[in-house]
């Protein structure tokens, strides 16, 4: 009997062996278990990125532009190639023209962060900036998100396009996930599934606690392209790409199994949850930095009011702050702590989801991925009653 339990020991790493080899070939296609790509992560994490890749060689229709300090832009006065989203001569969303200053008797608010602050996937019309214009006649609220941008990247917006505008408030879209865009360089190590292949700057900490650049590293788009193509952009962003190498996969690409336990663990740590639960830890310092030198900046620059305005993905509703486990905590107590004033509108869009007649009133806030006319419907008043108890309401009404 005792001579078979090597035999058996054999005949079970013969049968791992074979399990691993059957998940290689017909579960794990392209990197990707499931529509999951699995570490290590190379400069494709995602087949869909393919399409993107090929339209790189050209330069792009629409409203999107390769741009050298910030990764991309908004084209100015152009619009999306599906008609969808208009940029205006200043670079803020929708047909409305703004001059360099504020009409007489108006009141300006400017409005920066990513896709959350663009609204995208509804219509200029229902976003929260035009929709606090129609509540307030006397509010000027011009919209510069820009899709997928960290706070990083709202930052550096603002300094090129939004000082001189005359605004009395400039607001700082922080959607919860953008802790993680905020020590990235390479966007498919941190959004593995992305259909786009991007570089961005990013900001780390000096010995005082100070933001410091760490610039995009390519000049044209086309420099991008080729990085991209022969694998070299991770080691252009090597230096200071947080995620980069989380985690180790020491096997490589051989084992299925490593991979698929490596994947569980790339994304665990990929979790804004887990993030903001680590106030120690590089994202949250570096988040909490940009937003407190952002609006020291504005203020400094003679706006009177900069509030960071905290909006939370679909699964943040629906998986935590209505089943009363809130990870944001951390983030709130930070910003009392500096100082820094915000506006929670979390609160806001749990008190309407629960208004909603039926059992289907997240949804209703939601268009997809963002927020839906009667999500930002939520957004704008929730701004306004926001300006009006902090004196920035529309001046008639003051």
């Amino acid at each position: 009997m005792a001579a078979l339990k090597p035999k058996r020991i054999v005949l079970a790493l013969c049968l791992a062996l074979l399990a691993d080899i059957a998940t290689s070939l017909f579960l794990i296609r392209d990197g990707v278990f499931f529509n999951r790509p699995l570490p290590p992560f190379g400069a494709r994490t995602h087949p869909n990125q393919l399409a993107t890749l090929e339209k790189m060689g050209a330069e792009p229709a629409g409203n999107w532009a390769f741009d050298r300090e910030l990764g991309w832009n908004w084209r100015p006065s152009s619009v999306s190639e599906d008609g969808r989203y208009r940029i205006n001569a200043l670079g803020a969303r929708g047909p409305r023209e703004y001059g360099p200053a504020p009409l007489a008797g108006t009141r300006r608010v400017l409005t920066f962060g990513d896709s959350f602050t663009f609204c995208d996937e509804v219509g200029a019309e229902d976003s929260f900036q035009a929709q606090l214009e129609a509540l307030e006649s006397g509010l000027e609220v011009l919209n510069f998100g820009v899709s997928g941008y960290g706070t990083d990247q709202a930052w550096l917006r603002y300094r090129r396009v939004g000082r001189g505008l005359g605004a009395e408030v400039v607001c700082i879209g922080l959607m919860l996930e953008n802790i993680g865009r905020n020590v990235n360089r390479y966007r498919p190590l941190w959004a593995t599934r992305t259909g786009v292949c991007v570089t961005k700057p990013r900001f780390v900490l000096d010995a005082g606690g100070a933001p410091v650049l760490v610039p995009q590293p390519y000049a044209t788009r086309a420099e991008l392209l080729a990085a991209i193509l022969d694998g070299s952009v991770l080691e252009h962003v090597a230096e200071h790409e947080y995620w980069l190498g989380r985690p180790t996969v020491p096997s490589g690409k051989l084992s299925a199994f490593v991979r698929l336990s490596a994947g569980y663990l790339a994304y665990r740590e990929r979790t804004p949850a887990r993030l903001w639960r680590e106030p120690a830890g590089e994202p949250f310092r570096v988040t909490l930095a940009l937003l407190e030198h952002f609006q020291r900046e504005v203020l400094a620059d003679g706006a009177r009011l900069a509030p960071v305005l905290v909006f939370p993905a679909k699964e943040d509703l629906t998986r935590y702050a209505l089943t009363g486990r809130p990870y944001w905590l951390e983030l709130y107590a930070e910003l009392e702590r500096r100082g820094l004033p915000f506006l929670d509108l979390i609160e806001p869009l749990v008190e309407r989801a629960r208004a909603e007649p039926g059992e289907h009133g997240v949804q209703r806030l939601y268009e997809g991925g963002h927020l839906s006319a009667l999500g930002n419907a939520v957004v704008a008043r929730a701004l306004g009653e926001w300006l009006r108890a902090h004196g920035a309401g529309a001046p008639e009404e003051r």
